[in-house]
């Protein structure tokens, strides 16, 4: 409908609050509407207030999260956020949080979605209707009678997500939805979330760090940092600020961020493309093609000086370190997750473990320190059979870090969360003490020592978790999508932070939805489907493997799906080596065009 037509959902008038224990406004003088049928992006690095935004939409603040507030926030046009409360706001405003595993309460996923709509009273023809289209829009139909917490981290996501929908809220916020969904199951939960706003007259704010997958699903695009909004547009006109945006922290997309520094360097490119399609038509006429195609492989990426299939870290010699062996595993509950699998992991590797959500890949790696057992077949962990090996055996062996940072905090005090696990080993309180202080000084959480942990954002939550683990200095370092909820920035701080132990000698394994960093941090990829390892290989050949990653659900980074494109022979894993190639093959470059 036209603009003047729309009616306002949501409206944010000079908002700004201060948490009770905080000293500065998390957000300031900000002034949004959001009319029916349209899409608003808000997006920023960790810290930005994004969270907070969300929470005084539906009355969370002021009501439950106690600060001083100031302006108004409205709902439907005349619900004063002060003067209502949650209850009665949030039949018109749908609030998926960050962290899913805080809204699912019910025995079943199917109970799960028709909770809200059987509370507000919905015919329950109209219900059974509603959950039946939600399960199959969200890939849970074969999940409808399983706990929502036996789920993986994605699936239960997708499982808050269809419960919100199922009672046809006017307004959607969603926050950060997609963080732990795999790459084609995000862009499906986009595009569906995108869609219903168009045909159903639903106002929808998302709160989001994946930019590349939703710059054609948005009307209005924000950037937040320290509680200001800095840039404010269309996509493509916020994203032609695209290396300013870059530089605090967020993850753009890499044909654009490319594109950006090519004209820089004088290329001429008359707009910045938005996605691989564009950025083809208009790189294309520019090359040189059979210069790209007899270009040698990039010699190294992101430290790793071992060459185009950067088998380097551990010599191909080097003892497994992990070792399994017809692996299978079968829930409590009959499901079966792994199936007769085998995997080695030599010492002094760092390997990425990819796969679609409830492939395998998190069960598999609890069988790396113990936390589950094999229902056949054997994990030898540095020469430990994980099957007999104690719990603290085990804990001075791997590093496991959990997918969902609230399932491993269990102190009232970030400090003493640091120093939990020192402390069980008995060591001297002089040596814990600086322990905790390197390990909280690497993940740059100092100020939050003496912070509950559990009043912190996620993000926050998941840096205390990683500290946590590091404190303990083990040799094998499990991270199960240690990158949930940060920025780009700090993603890549971590991800920096485990190559720094990987070069001391630490063995590191990650699972990570993340593509862009596992093709620009790990040496070998293993992609894992339905239990079983679909493929293992170097990263390099890994992404040049496209039906297999397609069959994951995974996709390529967007360099990586440009350089296929362009006919490039090597996979481009990172903006710097697709920059380098197309900089060698430059129509006229030799003669100063």
């Amino acid at each position: 409908m036209p603009v003047e037509e729309q009616v306002c959902a949501l409206a944010y008038e000079g908002f700004g609050f201060t948490y009770e224990q905080g000293n500065s406004e998390v957000v300031r003088d900000l002034s949004l509407q959001l009319s029916q049928g349209r899409v608003v992006l808000i997006t920023g690095p960790s810290g930005a207030g994004k969270t907070t935004v969300c929470r005084a939409a539906n009355g969370l603040i002021p009501h439950e999260f106690k600060g001083n507030m100031r302006g108004r926030v409205t709902v439907a046009g005349r619900y004063d956020s002060r003067r209502y409360s949650v209850s009665a706001l949030s039949k018109l405003v749908g609030l998926l949080q960050q962290d899913p595993d805080t809204q699912l309460f019910n025995p079943t996923v199917e109970e799960e979605i028709a909770f809200g709509a059987c509370n507000y009273g919905l015919p329950a023809e109209t219900i059974r209707k509603r959950i039946e289209r939600l399960l199959e829009l969200t890939r849970l139909s074969e999940h409808r009678r399983k706990n929502p917490h036996q789920l993986s981290g994605g699936q239960q996501q997708a499982c808050a997500l269809a419960a919100i929908l199922a009672f046809d809220p006017q307004t959607l916020i969603l926050d950060e939805p997609t963080s732990n969904i795999d790459p084609l199951g995000s862009q499906e939960v986009l595009t569906l979330v995108a869609r219903l706003a168009r045909e159903e007259g639903r106002a929808t704010l998302l709160i989001e760090h994946k930019l590349d997958e939703i710059v054609h699903l948005v009307d209005e695009m924000l950037v937040l940092d320290r509680g200001q909004v800095l840039h404010r547009g269309s996509v493509r006109e916020v994203l032609e600020h695209v290396e300013y945006i870059d530089s605090v922290g967020l993850s753009v997309p890499q044909v654009t961020l490319l594109a950006a520094r090519l004209r820089s360097a004088g290329w001429p490119l008359p707009r910045l493309p938005l996605d691989v399609s564009e950025a083809v038509a208009l790189l294309e006429p520019l090359i040189d093609g059979p210069a790209l195609v007899s270009l040698p492989a990039p010699a190294s990426t992101c430290g790793f000086s071992s060459g185009p299939d950067r088998a380097g870290g551990a010599s191909p010699g080097a003892e497994s370190v992990i070792e399994v062996s017809g692996l299978s595993h079968v829930y409590r509950d009959g499901t079966p997750a792994l199936h007769d699998l085998d995997l080695q992991i030599r010492r002094g590797e760092f390997v990425a473990i990819l796969g679609q959500n409830g492939s395998g890949k998190t069960t598999l790696v609890k069988h790396f320190n113990g936390l589950l057992k094999p229902t056949s077949g054997t994990v030898r962990v540095a020469g430990l059979d994980t099957a007999k090996a104690s719990i603290n055996e085990m804990a001075t062996t791997v590093g496991f870090i959990f997918q969902n940072p609230d399932t491993q905090i269990c102190k009232l005090k970030v400090y003493d969360e640091l120093a939990f696990g020192l402390r069980n080993l008995g060591l001297p309180e002089k040596q814990v003490r600086e322990r905790v202080q390197q390990a909280a000084e690497d993940l740059e959480i100092v100020h939050l020592l003496d912070k509950n942990p559990f009043l912190l954002s996620m993000g926050e939550k998941q840096r205390i978790a990683v500290a946590a683990v590091l404190a303990m200095q083990p040799s094998v370092l499990v991270l199960d999508e240690p990158t949930t909820g940060q920025d780009y920035k700090r993603a890549k701080e971590i991800m920096d932070l485990a190559v720094r132990l990987h070069a001391a000698g630490q063995t590191v394994v990650v699972i990570t939805h993340d593509m862009n960093l596992a093709a620009e941090y790990c040496q070998r990829v293993v992609v894992m489907a339905h239990g079983r390892v679909l493929l293992d290989a170097p990263t390099r050949q890994a992404f040049q493997a496209r039906e297999a990653l397609q069959a994951s659900s995974l996709r390529a980074p967007q360099v990586t799906q440009l350089g296929q494109q362009l006919g490039s022979p090597w996979a481009w894993l990172t903006v710097d080596e697709a920059l380098a190639a197309l900089s060698a093959v430059r129509k006229g470059a030799g003669d100063g065009a």
